[in-house]
């Protein structure tokens, strides 16, 4: 009875760690558009950016690699906003219990940042890409189609690479 159990048990994380591979998004994939609030309160489609390259950044104070390079993906941001290469909006998982909308703002003004931050207060953004890690790090080519992800610290110099390697 009890290696009855075990064997049900084991079958059933294996079908939903299967289930959790089977939905996760994958570069090659095209992705759904979706529609977040900035801290001002204005509203963002990834759609609006159709046509160009978008980094997204998945993200949350309370996170210690995410807090790590938050300067170099802030620098990330002013070289592509100079450049032109691509946008970058960096997508706070605000859950209104762990972080919150004022956490954030404090964040953002403690460090200086000057990157666009969305505020994922329904979980709507992380859903489509199935976020598990934080920081994950996505591009997305002008086509709407996912090119490069990275789960977990990442760099400037890397996504740069990854942008650069999408022309």
């Amino acid at each position: 009875m009890k290696r009855s159990v075990l064997t049900i048990a084991a079958v059933f994380v294996l079908l939903f760690v299967f289930a959790q591979a089977v939905f996760a998004l994958e570069p090659g994939a095209a992705v759904s558009d979706f529609e977040l609030k900035d801290m001002e309160g204005k509203t963002v489609r990834l759609g609006d950016y159709r046509g160009k390259t978008v980094v997204i950044n998945f993200w949350a104070t309370w996170c210690p690699p995410c807090k790590n390079e938050m300067p170099d993906l802030d620098l990330l941001d002013k070289e592509l906003k100079q450049s032109g290469q691509a946008v970058f909006l960096a997508v706070n998982m605000t859950d209104g219990k762990r972080e919150t909308k004022g956490r954030v703002e404090k964040f953002v003004k403690e460090n200086g940042l000057g990157m666009r931050v969305l505020l994922d207060t329904g979980g709507t953004a992380a859903k489509l890409f199935n976020i598990r890690w934080l920081p994950t790090t996505v591009v997305i080519d002008g086509k709407g189609i996912l090119r490069w992800q990275v789960f977990g610290e990442t760099t400037k110099e890397d996504v740069l690479k990854a942008v650069a390697d999408i022309k």
